[in-house]
């Protein structure tokens, strides 16, 4: 009696805490039930925007591509900036704050340090400058896309996106300098030499500038640009920081698409793209193919969202980035085109010499000169806000006082570094250029209007019905004379006028091609010469490991369909691997599981397939013989291994079996590069049997080589982090045409891959409706629809989906009218 009294007297205690959480989970489901349905993340019906001109009508066809049918060029702008805010607002309110440094407002402390070295760099501030000089008629038509993007947040009412609940924040107002900013960071993304001028300067501290070309090696391996010593010229100057240091700051809560204190966007090897194009007389429908894949860092949502615009002068179907009101790769109904970075030499760092006596004053080449100065305040989430002094020179913004490694490299007592860099110039009017290009009737005026594009330069491929097929390098570049100078290859010295730009090259002098004999145009960041200028437009360009590959693959058949324009573009082939072959198999590994591991190797061909465990096996082995002869460098190596991949100078080394760098430092013999290899091999497979298990033939590179799209900022955070990131397993490597870029020391799993294929197009004129794509997420922005990443696993196995001007069917439409 006793135990059923007790039992009694529990379940009068429980029934309260049952009802009390039933409630709860009922009142949840009823919340989350009701922002579901309230959530705007697959706009249809019809919508009253008393800011709109006149009615526009919007369709969506199977691909969810939408389909923008206005009655004038502003209106379709207003619609593009309307479905670019409804689809995907949050990832443009964090492109509204990255380019202005305004992170830290919704993020806090952890931001603070990008957002100060985007305030230093000044890119709201130049975007502002910039755009006070564009047309009335471009000034226009960025407006009617501003207001398109606010009224689309509007729109939204109380179910935003799940990421502004999370971070406690609200859409904020979009203005037409924030297209230009935006603009600006993408150069920024795609120009990073400075980086590498950086990292020059930093090992002058310790190499000489011999051993530094050794460590990075020139395009034409003993044939560096500029025969100066600049490692001498800095340690005579003794501009270093004596107490220099790595630096343990990167932090563990960002995305790796972020900047963070140790590592900035831009200045990566890899970051690049594949364009060909084809003339009629290597195809087989006589009709020229054009394709593209540019490879830039995998976010989700995506980069890109395709959309369609109709309007009286402006028929265009393609890629637009949401915050920029145009489609920057695509096509009309007569002509298409395709970008890869040129990766011109356009930004240098100048070593300013302060004035011992008067710390605001630095030296010029006619006597001293005063600092700029503005001061900047960023607000921080969480904390006290944080004022501080930027300082200019006659070059640029000075960035040794907000860059970390800049400050660690040289003594700020005595010294400062700034920037130079085209993109910043007042002149720049690169958005306007793309309004241009989207309105172009033809190839010819197409091309004209290449000549307003500023920033960031790009190897243009386009092809037309009529048979063309034309190569157009796009964009401002300083002069450079080779063997004159530093060619851009280290810092100048900002006091001597030898070393200051003297002009652009002309829009005439730079590449371009025009239905060449050979029947083929292909750029895959390669070096590219002007056959009127000697003169590379970089000393930094790219191994030509996926050009080769793309020629030899080009070259290996008479005739061409879209179909092997597919294959080329799955190709995983890697002739950044093949130059190693020889030493990986003839490799002497005394690991227990040796035996097995040369067996699964011993017929690999640099094929990076995703069930391919020789491929694992092999990039295991390069990653640790590439820290076998260059750890060595410390902490100049370790930050730097994963934004640089030393592939050609691990190459170059090891063509010679007794290079220094082969040798192990740490112990008493003289190890040869057979030896270091051995070495190599023995620790790949301590690693992958530890990673993987002790069965080779259960490893594959899928299993290590993850394709990963980072969301912005959430990637970090456990359990949503897995909720807002894309993952599959890829092919390819840092040197595939289907890229595949490692990690490396930026990552927990070296050989994850966050920079891919970003998108894949392939333009058939034997019928434009016949034009295909894919990219790695969905058009969706909202983490709850299966837009957001229904591409995914096409995307991986590359597959693809049709790019029509006039789809057969449509899903949905919208209907925007102004009453």
């Amino acid at each position: 009696m006793k135990r059923n009294g007790n039992l009694a007297g529990l379940r009068q205690f429980l029934r309260p805490l049952t009802w009390a959480l039933g409630t709860t989970l009922v009142v949840a489901l009823g919340i989350t039930l009701t922002y579901l349905y309230s959530a705007q993340s697959s706009p249809s019906g019809k919508r009253v925007i008393k800011s709109l001109g006149d009615g526009v009508v919007v369709t969506f066809d199977e691909a969810d591509i939408p389909h923008i049918k206005a009655n004038s060029q502003s209106d379709a702008l207003f619609a593009l900036g309307y479905l670019h805010a409804t689809e995907r607002s949050w990832q443009m309110e964090m492109n509204r704050r990255i380019a202005s440094g305004r992170l830290s407002e919704i993020l806090g402390s952890e931001t603070v340090n990008i957002d100060r070295f985007i305030r230093t760099l000044g890119v709201k501030r130049a975007a502002e400058q910039q755009f006070d000089k564009y047309p009335v008629a471009a000034k226009r038509l960025l407006q009617a896309y501003a207001d398109g993007v606010n009224a689309g947040n509007t729109q939204l009412g109380w179910a935003l996106p799940l990421e502004y609940f999370l971070t406690g924040s609200k859409p904020g107002h979009w203005s037409p300098t924030d297209s230009v900013a935006w603009m600006l960071m993408m150069a920024y993304d795609l120009g990073g030499n400075w980086h590498k001028e950086l990292q020059r300067l930093e090992l002058s501290q310790f190499l000489t500038t011999k051993q530094i070309w050794e460590v990075m090696p020139p395009y034409e391996v003993g044939e560096p640009v500029t025969n100066m010593d600049f490692a001498k010229i800095y340690r005579d100057l003794n501009v270093f920081n004596p107490k220099a240091g790595p630096i343990n700051s990167r932090s563990k809560k960002l995305p790796a698409t972020e900047l963070s204190h140790v590592d900035l966007p831009g200045g990566k090897d890899g970051i690049g793209s594949n364009n060909w194009a084809l003339s009629g007389k290597l195809t087989s429908s006589g009709k020229p193919l054009l394709a593209n894949d540019p490879h830039l860092g995998l976010s989700a949502p995506a980069i890109w969202y395709f959309a369609h615009l109709d309007a009286p002068g402006l028929n265009v179907l393609g890629a637009t980035l949401p915050g920029i009101p145009a489609v920057v790769l695509g096509r009309t109904d007569k002509f298409a085109w395709s970008f890869t970075n040129t990766n011109p030499d356009v930004q240098d760092l100048y070593i300013e010499h302060i004035d011992e006596k008067n710390p605001g004053m630095y030296r010029g080449p006619d006597g001293l000169l005063p600092f700029k100065v503005r001061q900047e305040i960023i607000d921080i989430k969480g904390a006290p806000s944080l004022n501080f002094i930027v300082k200019e020179t006659r070059h640029g913004p000075v960035i040794s006082d907000s860059y970390a490694r800049a400050k660690r490299a040289i003594d700020t007592s005595r010294f400062a570094l700034s920037l130079r860099w085209t993109a910043l110039d007042i002149e720049n009017q690169s958005v306007a250029g793309l309004l241009e290009i989207n309105r172009a009737k033809d190839l010819d005026s197409f091309r004209q209007s290449l000549r307003k594009n500023y920033a960031p330069m790009q190897n243009v491929v386009m092809a037309d019905s009529e048979g063309n097929i034309a190569y157009q390098a796009a964009g401002v570049a300083p002069k450079r004379t080779l063997h004159h100078g530093l060619y851009g290859v280290a810092p100048a010295l900002g006091w001597e006028k030898q070393y200051d730009w003297n002009g652009y090259v002309p829009f005439e002098q730079l590449p371009a091609s025009n239905n060449p004999e050979q029947g083929w145009i292909a750029t895959a960041n390669q070096r590219i010469i002007a056959n009127n200028d000697p003169n590379p437009l970089t000393a930094d360009w790219d191994l030509s490991a996926r050009y080769d590959r793309i020629v030899d693959l080009i070259k290996s058949r008479n005739s061409h369909d879209a179909e092997y324009m597919k294959a080329m573009q799955a190709d995983t082939i890697s002739l950044g691997a093949t130059p190693l072959l020889d030493l990986f198999k003839s490799s002497s590994p005394t690991h227990p599981l040796a035996a097995q591991g040369m067996e699964a190797s011993k017929d690999f061909n640099g094929d990076m397939r995703v069930d391919s465990a020789a491929a694992l096996i092999f990039n295991a082995w390069a990653d640790h013989l590439t820290r076998n002869l260059f750890s060595r460098l410390g902490y100049l190596f370790t930050e730097n291994y994963g934004e640089r991949n030393y592939r050609g100078a691990l190459i170059t080394q090891v063509r010679n079996p007794n290079s220094p760098w082969c040798d192990n430092p740490k112990t008493d013999a003289i190890e040869t590069c057979q030896e270091a290899s051995n070495d190599a091999f023995n620790k790949a497979l301590a690693y992958l049997s530890n990673k993987y298990g002790n069965d080779p033939k259960q490893w594959t590179w899928g299993k290590a080589h993850i394709a990963i799209s980072e969301h912005r900022p959430l990637s970090k955070v456990p359990v949503l982090g897995k909720m807002f990131n894309l993952a599959t397993p890829f092919p390819g490597d840092s040197n595939s045409i289907n890229v595949g870029r490692l990690e490396l020391l930026r990552s927990n799993n070296p050989y994850e891959t966050l920079q891919a294929p970003s998108l894949r197009a392939i333009y058939d004129f034997s019928d434009l409706e016949k034009s295909q794509f894919i990219y790695q997420a969905g058009q969706s922005g909202w983490v709850q629809s299966n837009l957001y990443r229904n591409m995914n696993p096409l995307w991986a196995k590359n597959e693809y989906l049709p790019l029509q001007m006039k789809p057969a069917t449509s899903k949905r439409t919208l209907e925007l009218n102004n009453k």
